[in-house]
């Protein structure tokens, strides 16, 4: 990703990955050319460590399949400067249907919404996708908001198809709770490799807790749809300390489906990280154990914050954690 990355949000560039701390990108590429594991890059080497294929491994897997370069090729290509953007990631929009219990009103309308905030629509503008090479690349990203509920997605899907490039790996993640019209399907059916990343956060009550106001039976039945004409069907698991005791269930459910996923830890807000809870219910799930950190006094406090967040949130959207996840909320 130092090398061949990009990610432009809605107001412009920002960094190869959106993992990547401060950085200094010339520092981190040279010694990722001399075998060293820069610290900017430490939530991809946490996962890693934990047994978890992380987002580099994701990229770089992907990468090498749809280049078919062999890997030293890509070394010596690196260390000699031969190397250029071809993997892409846009955040779009934060124009969004949905108020997910881990979001903020800052990455979401539907959340400025319920907060009762005038809606501030943040769109990327042409001018950021005017710097994209659309003709010569080979991994697409977009990210919203919800994706499928924004029109610029489909106006940047038509500048890959302007270009003659419909080989490009293109990813987008949505929530599943968008019905697409026959045209819109009639375009995503034209790239050979399209992977609809679906946000899936658990099961049943718990998806549609977590994912409120979106609907289970809908999720469901757009999964059905998204396969007849997607290439890929995949997950993003966004884990949280509302939802990770029910990991076990939620993962065999992928499983059950054929759905393959990824994790995508909550690091902010901090009181809803998987590590906010207390001590002895994380020592009740020895599944999960690995998953955990080691527990601190902190951990307390900020389980006790989300609580009140919780509680916060289920006033607004007229909601029951104590029906939907109740594994959580009656920790308390």
């Amino acid at each position: 990703m130092p090398f061949y990355g990009a990610e432009y949000k809605q107001t412009g560039y920002t960094s190869p990955c959106c993992l990547m701390t401060a950085h200094d990108i010339n520092e981190v590429r040279a010694n990722m050319l001399d075998g060293k594991k820069p610290d900017s890059c430490s939530a991809c080497w946490k996962l890693e460590e934990q047994g978890i294929k992380s987002d580099r491994q994701i990229k770089n897997e992907s990468y090498d399949f749809y280049t078919d370069i062999d890997i030293r090729q890509v070394f010596n290509d690196c260390k000699n400067g031969q190397f250029s953007i071809q993997i892409i990631k846009l955040y779009i929009s934060n124009l969004c249907n949905s108020a997910c219990v881990t979001c903020y009103p800052g990455a979401s309308t539907h959340w400025q919404s319920i907060e009762g905030l005038p809606i501030q629509l943040i769109s990327m503008n042409n001018i950021i996708l005017d710097k994209v090479d659309f003709a010569n690349l080979k991994m697409l990203s977009i990210m919203g908001g919800e994706p499928l509920y924004d029109k610029k997605m489909f106006n940047i899907l038509q500048r890959l198809l302007d270009n003659n490039n419909t080989d490009c790996f293109i990813s987008f993640v949505t929530n599943g709770n968008v019905t697409l019209t026959r045209q819109q399907i009639d375009m995503l059916a034209k790239f050979k490799n399209l992977d609809i990343c679906v946000s899936i956060d658990g099961i049943g009550s718990v998806y549609e807790y977590m994912r409120y106001p979106l609907k289970w039976t809908d999720l469901k039945s757009n999964i059905k749809q998204l396969r007849q004409f997607a290439k890929y069907v995949s997950v993003s698991y966004t884990l949280s300390n509302v939802n990770i005791l029910y990991y076990d269930e939620t993962v065999a459910w992928f499983k059950e489906n054929k759905l393959p996923f990824n994790h995508n830890l909550v690091t902010t807000p901090n009181y809803f990280n998987i590590n906010a809870l207390p001590e002895e219910t994380k020592k009740q799930y020895p599944s999960l154990i690995p998953l955990f950190r080691l527990h601190n006094e902190q951990d307390d406090v900020l389980y006790r914050t989300a609580i009140d967040e919780i509680v916060r949130q289920d006033k607004l959207k007229n909601t029951s954690a104590t029906l939907s996840v109740p594994k959580f909320i009656n920790l308390s």
